[in-house]
């Protein structure tokens, strides 16, 4: 069922990305208003199915023992919420203080096993 899920997300996606090719390439007013009708039926369509898709699957906090719906540690949120100037001030620049920064988070994310993709 997951894998089928999957797939469909990924058609209604590969759907939404061609709407524009589509509405470049229709030539009556027709065509247009099929072309978004279908987009907004498969948009409508992905929204329900990664709502329900999150609401099945819920994540628990270590901490709280409560559902959370992200995997990531709390720790590595504040940090990353403690960092984010940094990305835009000095990242152009690669500062020592950005690399310092960037490389305690590549260590947050090992240490968590967040390096593997989820499957």
């Amino acid at each position: 069922m997951e894998r089928l899920r999957h797939i469909a997300e990924v058609g209604l996606g590969i759907l939404l990305a061609a709407t524009p090719l589509a509405l470049w390439i229709v030539w009556t007013p027709a065509m247009v208003v099929w072309v978004m009708l279908a987009a907004a039926a498969s948009a409508a369509l992905l929204v329900l199915l990664t709502e329900s898709s999150q609401r099945s699957v819920p994540v628990r906090d270590s901490r709280e023992g409560a559902a959370s719906t992200h995997g990531l540690p709390e720790e590595f949120i504040e940090e990353v919420h403690r960092l984010f100037p940094l990305t835009y001030h000095h990242s152009l620049r690669m500062t020592p203080r950005f690399r310092q920064a960037m490389s305690r988070l590549s260590e947050m994310m090992e240490r968590g096993g967040l390096d593997k993709a989820p499957r």
